[in-house]
């Protein structure tokens, strides 16, 4: 199925009102829009050579519904957070004031204890404690105090601290405009077959399936490793070996998001990388903190680390910790997790 095919989104509509739709308006416009009964469409339309925008759009939207249907936001409250998203993509200008506005409620110090997700891997009982923290910024030139106010009051002997690579990216600067990735050729065509079970009821969205995304993880990888990369994945795949491309471009690059991958507003036209020196973060957190620390690259599909400070931890122990995504990707701004061996 083609990505200008319609897209359909209403799975909280009970909770929020709610649908979001992609639809072709013909071969050259696409809109997207947010219908709620009783009131006027939220919409934003796009011509064909801005058809990742539509994509990012549509895939935002509705990370914002399922995140705000988590914290029980009111439908009004949601429309108004849905309207400053639409604008944003309209062109129109937005203030910070007025997206601060219609953010997910925030902290801005410590408040209260982690809550807790508890969960069993292969028989043994682990508490996940989620740590919610301020809106970390490019002016937060280093992710350590940040990590030392929040979660650090909250560690003991033996846990592990798991540290969102998204939050060290962005201490980093490592985050770019959308509007300044220009995608190559090879980009287009790399895109083209990337599977993202579009049109399925395994879709979760594009991922490196845009030009948009594709071209930062060229520019991640490099060419040379991206083409070679793609030869074997092309002579593997009919042998039903699937994965070799992202085994062989890295982590790095498999970590490159478009911000339909992870939706805080004052980052709705923001893409990011891969942060820089991962393990060697981890282990400058580890000697402050005197815990294990794992940088950790997790959604809706599985987790696993993109830098730690020890071996001892495994890839496999990381994906089965992190089922079900519980430290979110966007408005539940929980970027820390404390985990701690129960029985």
């Amino acid at each position: 199925m083609a990505t200008n095919d319609p897209l359909v989104y209403d799975e909280t509509k009970n909770s929020t009102g709610f649908t979001i739709t992609f639809t072709p308006l013909s071969a050259e416009q696409f809109e997207v829009r947010a219908s709620q009964e009783g009131q006027q469409n939220i919409s934003a339309t796009f011509s064909s050579r801005r058809i990742d925008e539509a994509h990012i759009l549509y895939m935002e939207s509705t990370e914002l519904l399922r995140s705000r249907a988590k914290i029980r936001q009111t439908p009004e409250e949601i429309r108004r957070a849905e309207e400053v998203l639409f604008a944003m993509f309209r062109g129109e200008k937005v203030s910070a004031e007025t997206i601060a506005s219609v953010s997910a409620p925030r902290v801005d110090s410590p408040v209260g204890a982690p809550v807790n997700k508890p969960i069993d891997v292969d028989g043994t009982r682990y508490d996940r404690l989620l740590v919610k923290t301020r809106l970390i910024t490019l002016d937060d030139k280093d992710l350590l105090p940040i990590i030392e106010q929040y979660a650090g009051p909250h560690i003991l002997p033996g846990d592990t601290l798991y540290v969102s690579e998204k939050a060290l990216t962005i201490s980093q600067g490592r985050v770019i405009d959308t509007s300044l990735i220009t995608p190559s050729w090879l980009a287009y065509l790399f895109a083209r077959n990337v599977s993202n079970y579009y049109g399925t009821a395994e879709f979760r969205g594009f991922g490196h399936g845009t030009p948009l995304a594709m071209q930062l993880l060229i520019e991640e990888a490099g060419y040379p490793r991206v083409i070679f990369a793609a030869f074997v994945s092309a002579i593997t795949r009919p042998f039903g070996i699937r994965g070799a491309f992202y085994y062989l471009c890295g982590k790095s690059a498999k970590s490159v998001d478009l911000p339909m991958s992870f939706l805080i507003l004052e980052y709705a036209h923001a893409a990011k990388l891969a942060p820089k020196n991962p393990s060697a973060e981890a282990k400058r957190f580890k000697a402050k903190l005197g815990c294990e620390v794992v940088i950790l690259d997790a959604n809706y599909r599985g987790a696993f680390s993109l830098g730690k400070s020890t071996s001892a931890i495994s890839e496999s122990f990381i994906n089965k910790l992190f089922k079900g995504n519980p430290m979110g990707q966007s408005d539940e701004m929980t970027p820390f997790c404390i985990v701690r061996k129960t029985s």
